[in-house]
């Protein structure tokens, strides 16, 4: 179960709000650190063991910090001191500040890997770091003949590997600075992260998307600043590319932007010092932001490790396009809410899937709709997906009181809340156990209960052909062959989509070639014949040589 959605107001220096939000939140903020300060090492090493486990956690840990530490004394005096004040005033010491950086030093690391052709992006002997990628984020920004009353709309997943943390209290901070505009963050209780999704008294709003690309620095800036700087700067969609100019940064990333006022949006393409910027379509009222570059110069360094990374984000992003082109009237936040919460492939759009490339994730730890001429906003309040499930709507004034609230006694606070339980369909059984199952595999690598959560999510679903294969890997990683084989031939008597086909057949002629030989000679037989899109990948690794035991990323629906 999560907390109730926590709101606060924060007011002052930027150093005298950080105080202000850790005395608030300490609890939490404790919590939290500590899962960023170790998210490195149990990201891209979480799988090992032993004494060899150990070492490479430990390197992990060193490069982390050393890149981490560089970020921190690039950062602005006045927001480090902000960071420095928030973590002294939860209870920690100042140089927890360093995990701010986390996202950018994790995103750095898989692009070095790919810059030296390392893991899977040469052959599959070391794939843990592309293993660890997610790169799962979706916005919809919508506005002028598009929607109902002609407002912007700004829908948004936020889709993040801390399952059971940072959906588990959800929270908006509204920030008064001395100087420069108001602006707000939907963040986690216990984060001082104004880089999620914000949106300020301009009537802009920014979301962050994970981006993969070579272009990384060892330094620059951390992308919680830049959009700190926008939000608090920027008046217009032409002040936010002048202000993310100003300093660039070190990892890579794709900044949406929707701006009330001027009824547009654009996307920020980031790699390091590159920044180019996309625009809708002439006469379009829409524009839809995923993970994968779309600037003819940004996409010369972009990189995948396999086909399904790409899928992952171009799926979600033409679904997410069709269920706005489909509309049969003008849109509404409540229409951009279901849309976010869907789980169907664009290209097998008659399943319903719980993983792979469809918007509702299984790491979705905050969704929200904002509508800034209004200053209200839809917020998934459930546990991951929170695309599903629980919802609130809030409202918020800039001018009040300072302090911190529950949804349940706001008082004389200046926000509302009412819960909503009409937007998104509730979460199904199958859905809640996928839940347990990504707790457990991103957070502790605990293979034993992420099976069990996988296979009670099969007993709730068995007409879901993700679960199938998820459960062949995981059951491929913990050495029970047989019982792969198995998953694969139910799987197959339901996938349609012939990537997702070619996976099965692939792994489950990997898995029989020991238990079941003549299986394994069938369904290498049968991938030799299929055909679609990235097809030819699948038969390319059918080729090679497999040994050992996959690493899994059953989040993204690949595995290496």
């Amino acid at each position: 179960m999560t907390k109730p959605l926590f709101l606060a107001r924060l007011c002052g220096t930027q150093e005298e709000m950080g105080a202000q939000h850790g005395k608030l939140v300490a609890d939490d903020a404790a919590r939290l650190l500590e899962f960023y300060r170790t998210m490195p090492e149990r990201t891209l090493a979480g799988d090992m063991s032993g004494v060899g486990g150990a070492i490479g956690r430990a390197m992990i840990r060193g490069l982390a910090n050393a890149w981490q530490s560089r970020l921190a004394k690039e950062r602005p005096a006045e927001l480090l001191g902000r960071s420095r004040a928030f973590a002294v005033a939860a209870g920690s010491t100042p140089d927890v500040v360093r995990a701010m950086a986390t996202m950018d030093t994790l995103q750095n690391c898989v692009s070095l890997v790919a810059r030296a052709k390392l893991g899977p992006f040469a052959n599959p002997v070391a794939p843990r770091v592309a293993a660890a990628a997610i790169p799962a984020c979706s916005s919809i920004i919508a506005w002028g003949d598009a929607t109902e009353d002609g407002e912007l709309l700004f829908s948004r997943n936020f889709d993040f590997p801390g399952v059971g943390v940072w959906d588990a209290a959800p929270a908006f901070v509204v920030c008064v600075p001395e100087v420069g505009q108001r602006y707000g963050f939907f963040a986690t209780r216990g984060a001082d992260t104004p880089v999620v999704t914000v949106v300020n008294e301009a009537g802009l709003v920014l979301a962050p998307h994970t981006r993969w690309h070579t272009g990384v620095t060892w330094g620059g800036a951390m992308i919680v600043d830049v959009v700190h700087d926008i939000a608090r700067r920027a008046e217009s969609l032409e002040d936010a590319i002048r202000i993310a100019r100003e300093r660039p940064v070190s990892s890579s990333w794709g900044i949406a932007i929707g701006s009330a006022r001027e009824k547009s949006a654009l996307v920020l393409e980031i790699a390091g010092p590159k920044l180019e910027v996309v625009r809708p379509a002439p006469g379009a009222s829409y524009l839809v932001c995923a993970n994968r570059y779309r600037s003819a110069p940004m996409q010369s360094g972009q990189f995948a490790a396999s086909a399904a990374w790409a899928l992952h984000s171009e799926r979600r992003e033409r679904r997410l396009r069709a269920l706005v082109d489909a509309r049969t009237s003008k849109l509404t936040a409540e229409m951009l809410a279901r849309f976010m919460g869907d789980r169907r492939d664009v290209d097998a759009p008659a399943q319903t899937r719980r993983l792979g490339g469809i918007p509702a994730q299984p790491t979705n730890v905050h969704c929200a709709v904002v509508m800034p001429s209004k200053r209200r906003a839809l917020v998934g309040v459930d546990q991951a997906p929170c695309c599903e499930g629980r919802w609130a709507e809030i409202a918020w004034s800039w001018d009040g009181p300072a302090g911190g609230w529950e949804s349940t006694s706001l008082g004389e606070s200046g926000f509302t809340a009412a819960m909503r339980d009409d937007l998104v369909a509730p979460q199904d059984e199958a859905t809640r156990h996928v839940h347990d199952a990504a707790r457990a595999y991103e957070t502790t690598h605990d293979l034993p209960a992420t099976r069990a959560a996988i296979e009670r999510a099969i007993e709730a679903a068995p007409d879901d052909p993700s679960l199938r294969l998820s459960a062949a890997w995981l059951a491929m990683e913990s050495g029970d062959l047989a019982h792969a084989v198995r998953q694969v031939e139910r799987g197959l008597r339901q996938e349609t989509e012939p990537y997702r086909r070619g996976q099965l057949l692939l792994w489950g002629a990997r898995a029989a070639r020991t238990v079941d030989p003549a299986q394994s000679i069938r369904w290498s037989d049968e991938l030799a014949r299929l055909s679609g899109p990235h097809v030819d990948e699948l038969k390319a690794a059918a080729r090679r040589r497999y040994r050992g035991r996959p690493h899994v990323n059953f989040m993204m629906a690949d595995a290496y």
